[in-house]
């Protein structure tokens, strides 16, 4: 079986436990073993090089929320 079929019949099996599976048949378990084997076949890329950048966005997102719920009290206490 080349990489790519494989990716499929994984993709074929999330999709019938996600859209088809009743609850008895839903397994958590092989669900979880497709997801790891789907990553390691086929791995989504992080966007950050190192933990120090993705924590230092992180805090930044932080900050930007916080500023936008500032943005926001302030406006509810002039309405």
């Amino acid at each position: 079986m080349t990489k790519e079929e494989e990716i499929r019949m994984i993709n074929e099996k999330l999709d019938f436990y996600v859209m088809e599976a009743s609850d008895e048949e839903f397994d958590t378990e092989e669900v979880r073993k497709l997801v790891k084997r789907l990553d390691e076949l086929d791995p989504i890329p992080l966007p950050w090089k190192s933990d120090e950048e993705a924590l230092k966005d992180f805090w930044e997102y932080c900050e930007e929320r916080q500023r936008e719920e500032r943005i926001i009290a302030d406006m509810k206490i002039k309405d």
